[in-house]
């Protein structure tokens, strides 16, 4: 089936939460089938047809897959079904021929399969995703499907933060300003055991998204862990605008008249979930040139990524159109490398500002700029996450996201579990301060964190004050 990229996919699935890995959309909208029990088996066999032509490991075997869906068949039939259908027990690896003759009993015996079969569908259709040992890799029931389309229109219903999932737990990695999430104090790091009383451990990213949005108004439980630290917040869900970008005004006035003195301008890139952050970049970027900025900081900490196409445009902003901004690797090992478009150059010196909270999309773009030196990378190293995810379309309007290549950088660079590491390294990485200042008060800690951010900050500044001095602006041909 021949992919096509879409505005529509995303990287941070925003409850935000941060799926951070690149996304394609891939394949037409099933046809649905007359009965629920036609659809059902019709998900069922695109879930593997899918796993078989998409999936990056060409490894995985037919076997594997429907092994995965007798647990989950039998778990969502529950314990009295599952005494009634297995005798003797499936085998540990069970066949296609092997699983459907147990779907058979389960829909001929089993109350709970005629009380619902839809969700005795679904959740086998989840264990054949789950079988496969990627935690990015997953089903979207109908609910969270349609919310993961909404998440690039511009709103959602939520609390207000982008999450990933890392050590088996959700972990923030932006809460968005004024909203419910920051207003009770969440930060990046904050790990999410439980949503109401559900535990989060080994939980699929698009579930816990799904567990923590909601109907506007209604509040969510959260435990939450920070450091050894645990403790409960409730937040009432609100109708939450997605800001792609953020001018000088997100900074404190003593910093927004020190840059205007310096003639430097701020844009600073929330998310690439957005089917328009290019526009909202280039908006702040020509504010930015109205008010006599001869250069540029570009602050992509704690942007978990999104959309791969995004990252692309914003990179060709600074690249010579035609120059590589990354290159694709199939399941085949087949490459493709995506270039610069032409595109309004920035045409300024620019410091790209990153922590180990911008991920996926946000180091396509550090480290292309950073291979092609238009641009220097200052902060700590950054996530490590090269995966691009395939959005696809199943019946019983489900969706899955399937991982189905990895990037590298302009040079090969495979930043997987290591990061971009910045040209200039400023500050360290922030769970690892608060874990080195464990002990000490936390009104203190949150105040080292802080002076680190403002040196990261004041080392940009300085750098593009010597680049001004010397009077090296780059000119880059559209």
């Amino acid at each position: 089936m021949r992919k096509s990229r879409l505005t529509l996919l995303a990287i941070l699935l925003v409850v935000l939460a941060a799926a951070t890995a690149a996304w394609y959309t891939a394949g037409p909208r099933s046809q649905a089938a007359p009965t629920v029990h036609g659809q059902g088996r019709a998900l069922l066999d695109a879930v593997v047809q899918q796993v078989k032509s998409t999936y990056v490991r060409r490894d995985v075997t037919e076997d594997q897959l429907y092994t995965g869906a007798v647990k989950g068949l039998l778990e969502a039939a529950g314990v009295a079904c599952a005494r009634t259908v297995t005798d003797p027990p499936p085998a540990a690896s069970a066949g296609k021929a092997r699983f459907y003759a147990l779907l058979d009993r389960v829909e001929d015996r089993c109350p709970s399969a005629q009380r619902d079969p839809a969700r005795l569908y679904l959740s086998t259709a989840k264990a054949m995703l789950e079988s496969l040992g990627d935690q990015y890799t997953r089903l979207m029931e109908p609910e969270a499907f349609r919310m993961f389309i909404q998440d690039t229109q511009g709103f959602f219903f939520g609390i207000g933060i982008y999450i990933d999932v890392r050590d088996d737990y959700p972990i923030v990695v932006q809460p968005i300003a004024n909203t419910p999430a920051s207003r009770a104090g969440l930060r990046a790091g904050d790990r999410i055991v439980t949503v109401d009383g559900v535990s989060m451990k080994d939980i699929a990213l698009q579930e816990a998204v799904t567990r923590i949005r909601g109907r506007e108004g209604t509040p969510v439980q959260l435990r939450v862990r920070r450091g050894d630290e645990e403790f409960d917040v409730s937040i009432v869900r609100a109708r939450i605008r997605i800001v792609a970008a953020e001018g000088p005004e997100s900074l404190d006035a003593a910093t927004r008249e020190m840059l205007a003195r310096e003639h430097i301008g701020y844009v600073k890139l929330v998310t690439f979930n957005h089917e328009r952050a290019d526009e909202e970049f280039d908006r702040f970027v020509a504010q930015a040139r109205r008010s006599g900025a001869k250069a540029l900081i570009f602050d992509m900490r704690n942007n978990g990524g999104g959309l791969l196409d995004q990252s692309i445009k914003i990179a060709s902003r600074f690249l010579p159109t035609g120059e590589s901004v990354l290159h694709i690797y199939d399941r085949s090992g087949r490459r493709d490398t995506e270039r610069a478009t032409r595109a309004a150059k920035v045409n300024l010196p620019t410091v790209v500002l990153v922590n180990e909270f911008s991920a996926s999309a946000s180091e396509i773009v550090a480290g292309a700029l950073l291979d092609h030196r238009t641009a220097t990378v200052v902060g700590v190293r950054t996530f490590g996450k090269n995966l691009i995810q395939s959005i696809v379309d199943l019946p019983m309007n489900a969706g899955a996201a399937i991982t189905s290549a990895k990037w590298l950088t302009p040079k090969e660079v495979d930043i997987s579990g290591k990061g971009v590491t910045p040209e200039v390294l400023v500050g360290e990485n922030e769970e690892a301060m608060r874990e080195r200042l464990k002990g000490r008060p936390a009104s203190e800690i949150d105040k080292r964190v802080e002076e680190m951010k403002a040196e990261q900050f004041t080392r940009a500044v300085e750098i593009l004050k010597r680049r001004l001095q010397r009077g090296g602006v780059r000119r880059l041909a559209a």
